[in-house]
């Protein structure tokens, strides 16, 4: 348990540190898209080369399936619920009410949070359960979380920013995150390390099916906008670079 503790603590820091970033430095947005892209490449590879792997072992190809599907699914419609709430920069394509200016900033700000909570719960979910399966697997999945975090707490804060939102309100909110983010590792590890190892396999490929959701509909695009087709090695690289860990 001790263990799992500290994987949460430093998951949780990376994301206020991104956050404190994004909020009292002018960090470029291209270096913010290529921090992103590497991120986004580890995370595929720690849920292939780990997550999926241990569902499989643990639950069999047929509930690891289902868990994996499952878990895109549930990822989706919520983003779709933040969608409309104006969280994400495409909330132009499905904004279909009409508010003043300072309604809209009101929204998406708090949208933005939200959106921010839910893109890690299934990286945290995905921590505290690898961290029942193999600590080993945890490692890696810590690691590509670390990665990840930090360009998307810069990048939402700079959002939050461009919401009106204050340096001291942003900073609060992101520690709550974090928070939360840290409670969701512990949930992780506590609430399913009781089941069988059939139901385990199930939910860690459900957090796996969520979190790769995440990184197509939001870390992506996010990075590809912001520094083009540099992307695409740096997302190798990083996908290579938990590879590479995940054999040795």
């Amino acid at each position: 348990m001790f263990q799992v503790i500290i994987y949460g603590i430093i998951a949780a820091v990376s994301l206020f540190l991104g956050a404190v970033f994004g909020v009292y430095l002018q960090i470029k947005p291209k270096l913010i898209g290529i921090i992103m892209a590497f991120g986004a490449g580890a995370l595929i590879a720690a849920l292939t080369f780990g997550l999926m792997e241990e569902a499989n072992k643990l639950g069999g190809l047929d509930n690891s399936t289902i868990g994996f599907i499952a878990g895109a699914v549930l990822f989706v419609v919520g983003d779709l619920i933040i969608i409309r709430l104006g969280g994400r920069h495409h909330k132009e394509h499905y904004q279909t009410r009409i508010t003043t200016v300072m309604e809209e900033e009101n929204q998406s700000g708090w949208a933005i949070v939200l959106a921010a909570i839910l893109d890690g719960i299934p990286e945290s979910l995905a921590l505290g359960i690898s961290m029942i399966v193999n600590p080993s697997v945890g490692l890696l999945v810590l690691t590509s979380i670390f990665l990840s975090n930090f360009p998307e707490s810069s990048s939402s804060a700079f959002d939050l920013r461009k919401a009106q939102k204050s340096r001291k309100e942003i900073i609060w909110v992101w520690l709550a995150v974090s928070v939360i983010g840290f409670i969701f590792v512990i949930l992780g590890y506590t609430i399913f390390k009781n089941l069988s190892p059939n139901l385990i396999g199930t939910f860690e490929a459900l957090a796996a099916g969520a979190l790769l959701a995440m990184i197509a509909s939001t870390m992506m695009p996010e990075a590809y906008k912001e520094s083009g087709l540099l992307v695409s090695m740096v997302t190798v690289l990083g996908f290579l670079v938990i590879f590479v860990l995940s054999k040795i």
